[in-house]
């Protein structure tokens, strides 16, 4: 009769430093993920529309709370503003106006008066969302 001989058993995977390794990018990442999502609570938009780039790359007129206009940087009155979009290269299509958030109801009435007496109805009003 023969005899078996003993079957040679694997010894079974160590999983502990796998399972390790997950847990330490799980950490990481969870980490880095707070780190991130606090900045952007920090930041703060700007308080004058003026101050705003986003708004002034628009092109539009930009008109502030004591109702003055400017395009980009420089102060300028609607009429001069409706000159240099008629000019060649201006811009197409309808007219922007980007007023702050504090200009009183009459003043931004006023601009679009003085946009309608010159012919342009095609206005399209920028607004931005509130912080809160």
């Amino acid at each position: 009769m023969r005899m078996k001989s003993p079957q040679r058993r694997e010894p079974p995977e160590n999983t502990i430093p796998l399972i390790n390794v997950v847990f330490l990018m799980l950490i990481f990442f969870l980490f880095a993920g707070s780190v991130a999502r606090d900045d952007a609570r920090k930041i703060e938009p700007p308080l004058n529309i003026l101050e705003d780039e986003t708004i002034r790359s628009t092109g539009a007129l930009i008109v502030d709370p004591q109702g003055r206009t400017f395009a980009g940087e420089a102060e300028v009155g609607v009429a001069d503003w409706l000159a240099q979009l008629d000019e060649p290269g201006g811009t197409d299509g309808p007219i922007k106006v980007a007023a702050d958030g504090t200009l009183k109801a009459d003043a931004l009435e006023k601009v679009l008066r003085e946009l309608k007496d010159a012919g342009r109805t095609d206005i399209v009003l920028i607004t931005r969302r509130g912080s809160k």
